[in-house]
């Protein structure tokens, strides 16, 4: 890497993290409201602003001006954001992307100016077009550092080598790595990465919220906003203090909610999720309303709800989505989020970043 950037934060305040927007522009100021967001506290964007979400452009633009008005505000690139490096060199395969995204940055910009690409499209006449009229946008993306470090801190997107000298990275590695938790590193330093959505991680209890690891001095904080369709948009919280930090989260997310109405207790036996990529599954007894399956790769035996099992044409069997295979206890008056009221006895919903099944009774 060769765009890192030096911090110092102090040992008082407030450091706030928050990584992958993905162009969600409301849901970014209802989280910075939610945690009372103010110029006395440090916020770090841990990269993937653009793309995947409805408007790319209108949070670069609020970025922006957020970073020229106070200078406890820093923003990484993502993956997702280092897609501009593809239009300053030139890439041709960027117009196949503009042609098969339409949420992006480029097709936003495109569609302002009333400009539409097709598979004859010069990615040199779109370069002109773009750095002509968003010239300020173009240089401000192009020069996000890839890694911001503090004395106890590294933010990167997505993870690190596991090299004496950190800094030693290949850009490519910090912001695309897969699985970063399960890896390690030898920093000495807290990493906090996103990129890798949390629920990917949790086996036991889906949960989209951020992970620390104190033996491995990782963070993970991507609770798969727009990538998963019960995501949220999480902000680390990192209260700083001379004896320590401490560390909190909260989460925002476009489910609807509602109360509690009956109390139901879980099944203590159905536990665990199916995720990314481990989709494969063996059906063992079917039930009602769930079946008894092996998923494959990891030989865990899940009650996974019958509506998402699909038969593949060769006869083996996977689910067609990720889902939790978990029953959780609620009481009534409680508030969760509705995920999936399609299937048969049971609704799909999500507690404090939790994802579990309760009877459709519950909430009906």
């Amino acid at each position: 890497m060769n765009k890192i950037k030096q911090l110092t934060f102090l040992d008082h305040g407030r450091i706030i993290a928050i990584s992958d927007i993905h162009g969600e522009l409301e849901l970014l100021k209802q989280l910075l409201d939610k945690v009372h967001f103010s110029t006395d506290d440090y916020l770090i964007i841990n990269g993937d602003l653009c793309e995947k979400g409805d408007n790319s452009r209108a949070v670069v633009h609020y970025m922006m001006e957020l970073m020229a008005t106070n200078p406890r505000v820093h923003v990484i690139e993502g993956n997702c954001d280092s897609l501009i490096d593809e239009l300053l060199m030139e890439n041709p395969k960027l117009i196949d992307y503009m042609c098969a995204r339409k949420k992006s940055i480029f097709s936003e910009w495109l569609s302002q100016l009333g400009y539409e690409v097709n598979k004859k499209t010069k990615i040199q006449d779109v370069k002109k077009l773009l750095i002509g009229h968003f010239p300020e946008q173009v240089k401000w993306l192009s020069e996000l550092p890839t890694a911001l470090y503090s004395d106890e801190y590294i933010f990167v997107h997505a993870g690190l080598d596991d090299i004496k000298n950190w800094k030693e990275t290949e850009r490519e590695t910090a912001l695309t790595m897969q699985s970063f938790l399960n890896k390690s590193h030898r920093t000495g330093k807290y990493v906090i990465v996103g990129h890798w959505p949390v629920v990917n991680y949790e086996a036991f209890l889906p949960s989209h919220n951020p992970i620390i690891d104190e033996k491995k001095k990782i963070i993970a904080i991507d609770g798969g906003n727009i990538i998963k369709p019960e995501g949220q948009l999480n902000a680390l919280l990192i209260k700083r203090g001379r004896n320590g930090d401490m560390y909190s989260h909260t989460y925002v997310d476009f489910l609807p909610t509602c109360k509690v109405i009956e109390d139901f207790t879980a099944y203590p036996k159905m536990v665990g999720s199916v995720g990314y990529p481990l989709f494969e599954i063996v059906p063992i007894e079917k039930g009602k309303h769930f079946t008894l399956c092996q998923q494959q790769e990891t030989n865990q035996q899940l009650y996974v709800k019958n509506e998402y099992i699909v038969q593949n044409k060769d006869g083996s069997y996977r689910t067609k989505t990720d889902v939790s295979c978990t029953q959780m206890s609620v009481s009534r008056g409680d508030n969760v989020a509705v995920i999936d009221d399609s299937c048969t006895g049971y609704t799909l919903i999500k507690k404090q970043g939790e994802v579990a099944w309760i009877k459709k009774e519950a909430i009906h």
